[in-house]
């Protein structure tokens, strides 16, 4: 498995990190906070599946991951599967001209869905068997 169990989750943390600090910046545009959230969401997971020994393919698509993880018998709750609307902001919304405006509202709920994930693994990964 790439990288170390614990470096995963501490990417997760960084990147929602960084979002929650750039939330609200009016130097930073609001794509690339998302961009940060999907990035905790998809590291996170990653930990999950790093922490129960489960491959994974070289992806973003958080779609692709959560379906790895519940076809590796991983319990994910729906609150958790909700951060699959993430997937967009780790590609498209990052091209000028793709992606319609983000609203400070969108920004605000992209950053719950990424600290569900995020604090999803950080249990998960703390549970004896992980």
């Amino acid at each position: 498995m790439p990288g170390k169990l614990h470096d995963w989750l501490a990417h997760a943390r960084s990147d929602l990190s960084l979002a929650k600090l750039a939330q609200g910046n009016e130097d930073i545009i609001p794509e690339q906070v998302c961009f940060h959230t999907q990035q905790a969401a998809e590291k996170a997971l990653k930990a999950v599946l790093v922490a129960r020994k489960v491959a994974f393919p070289y992806a973003h698509d958080l779609n692709v991951l959560f379906r790895v993880a519940l076809d590796a018998g991983i319990e994910v709750p729906e609150e958790v599967l909700e951060a699959e609307s993430l997937t967009p902001y780790a590609v498209e919304a990052r091209y000028l001209g793709y992606w319609e405006e983000i609203t400070p509202s969108e920004v605000g709920d992209a950053l719950e869905l990424a600290a569900t994930v995020v604090s999803w693994a950080a249990e998960l990964i703390d549970q004896p068997d992980a």
